[in-house]
Parts: C-alpha cells; structure tokens; sequence
C-alpha cells in the first residue's frame, strides 16, 4: 500500500467527520464546499427515490437536527481520486420532529477534482 493511498484515506476519513459535524452546526458554508453539485442521497427508509443535492441541502439546512453523531466504524477504499466508504454509522437525531435517531450502514462516494475531494453520493439503510 502506497503512502499516497493512507494519506488519502486519512484525508477521507477525516472529511467524513467533517461533514457530518458540518450538519450538526447548520454550517453551510462547509458543506457548500464538501457536498459536490452532482450529489445524490438514497436512503429507502425515507423515500424511495433518491434526493437531489438541493433537497438535501435545503433538510440540512431546516428541518435535519442532529444532536449527537459517531461513526462507529470505517472502511476506506481509495482508487485514483474515487474514494469509496463504508460505515457503521450511529445518531441521535431528528427530521421535522421525527426521531431519526438510530444506527446505519452508509455508502458514501467521494471524488477528487483539482485536488478536492467531494462527496458525490450517500446511501444509507437502518441497521437498529
């Protein structure tokens, strides 16, 4: 395994944090920059078609509270600037007063252009 590839792995796994933090704290601004424009949420449990980037970024923004979050683990794989992430994922959460407070498996797709790495899809299925 290349340095370059347990760099970019860190990297990831540190953005995926990032992210998630940048929804609690309603920072915009943050997920304006990791959130790419072509960015599709698919979460079965929710709606059973995926959520355009606008969508989700209007949720984030209103009505999608998180009160506590843990990526319980992470498995990263890096290919050239494709990073592909698997989590076991936990929150205290809510939407619009729905309690999404539970635990997940998500699949995040992150791509890197210019040297920036960006989050261009989610899937996401309860596991509790």
């Amino acid at each position: 395994m290349s340095a370059d590839v347990d760099a970019d792995r860190a990297e990831l796994a540190r953005l995926e944090e990032a992210w998630m933090q940048a929804v609690e704290d309603r920072d915009m601004e943050a997920l304006e920059r990791l959130v790419a424009p072509e960015f599709r949420f698919m979460a079965v449990h929710l709606y059973p078609e995926p959520m355009a980037r606008a969508q989700w970024m209007d949720a984030a923004r209103e009505g999608y509270t998180i009160v506590s979050f843990a990526f319980e683990s992470m498995d990263i794989e890096v290919s050239g600037d494709t990073g592909v992430i698997h989590a076991r994922y936990s929150q205290v959460a809510s939407y619009q007063h729905v309690s999404l407070s539970n635990v997940f498996r998500l699949t995040d797709v992150w791509t890197r252009a210019d040297g920036t790495w960006r989050v261009i899809a989610r899937h996401s299925s309860i596991l509790g």
